[in-house]
């Protein structure tokens, strides 16, 4: 079990309430939760080709190095990375 994780997982870390009002967003994050349904917008991360207009359905989340996020519809929460 990673206990890191876990506890990225359940907030230790912090994380950030993103939706559409917010436009682009930078930071840096290691997660990407839907709270509810979403489209998603342009993203930054280093997950190779990742295309606009990616729907996550509420409860799920993509894992990665996110740097910017726009939200088109619905809400996220991107949470933190912990740098070690």
């Amino acid at each position: 079990m990673n206990v890191g994780a876990n506890r990225q997982l359940a907030g230790e870390y912090g994380g950030r309430y993103i939706d559409a009002s917010a436009g682009t967003v930078t930071g840096n994050w290691m997660e990407i939760h839907a709270v509810s349904t979403s489209i998603l917008g342009t993203v930054s991360s280093n997950i190779t080709n990742f295309p606009a207009g990616v729907t996550i359905q509420a409860g799920d989340s993509i894992s990665g190095v996110f740097t910017s996020v726009a939200v088109s519809s619905g809400a996220i929460i991107a949470y933190n990375r912990k740098w070690v």
